[in-house]
């Protein structure tokens, strides 16, 4: 299959996934979204089948955390924190995936960086009290979460043009898909909260994942 149908299939997959989440299937849901990463995985070989770099391997490393957390998060409550662990591990080769596909080294700058710290702190502030023996964990994972998509903020000048552009969007959808989980699952019952997580979630994957490849 080719690298742009399987971007389709994996569109397809994600499009009968959301209509499980819209009309509370959970048959559909099982059967969907176990199969999202998997496609990634085999989208990334298929494009790179003949030029195999490491950023091509730290990006199935990540994908594949990503999918384990995925499989985690599925079972409900009792491995959520397998599945956090899971996608912090998907996190850290993200980071370090995005601080070696540069052409000149990164330096930290603070004023790009001032938003993400604005919003980490914001939503920390919400998040955090309402945690409770989850409170380290989450707070661990965020601090992960908002790197990712910081680092990804200042590789502008380091890399091509649509490689930043894709990862920096990317990395924010990620950045809006956990958020809502996480509110979700411990302050509000946000309405339709399933489908702004998995839309913005499969987004993410997909632009971070476009965007990597356009490195290689």
């Amino acid at each position: 299959m080719t690298p742009k149908l399987l971007k389709w299939l994996y569109g397809l997959v994600g499009m009968v996934h959301l209509l499980g989440i819209v009309f509370n299937n959970q048959e559909i849901l099982n059967a969907t979204k176990p199969f999202l990463m998997p496609i990634l995985l085999y989208y990334v070989y298929q494009s790179q089948i003949e030029q195999v770099t490491l950023n091509t391997i730290l990006l199935w490393i990540s994908l594949v955390f990503a999918w384990l957390g995925d499989l985690a998060l599925m079972q409900g409550d009792t491995y959520f924190l397998l599945g956090v662990g899971m996608f912090f591990m998907a996190q850290l080769c993200y980071i370090f995936l995005f601080l070696k596909s540069v052409e000149e080294p990164i330096k930290l700058k603070f004023l790009p960086l001032l938003p993400y710290l604005l919003a980490g702190i914001f939503l920390f502030y919400i998040l955090l009290p309402k945690t409770d023996e989850l409170l380290i964990p989450v707070f661990i994972y965020g601090l992960s979460l908002i790197g990712m998509a910081g680092i990804a903020r200042i590789r502008q000048g380091r890399t091509n043009i649509k490689s930043y552009r894709y990862v920096l969007i990317g990395t924010l959808l990620f950045l809006i898909s956990d958020s809502l989980l996480a509110l979700n699952k411990f302050v509000w019952d946000i309405p339709y909260a399933g489908i702004g997580i998995i839309t913005t979630y499969m987004g993410a994957q997909i632009l971070i994942t476009e965007g990597v490849l356009q490195d290689n």
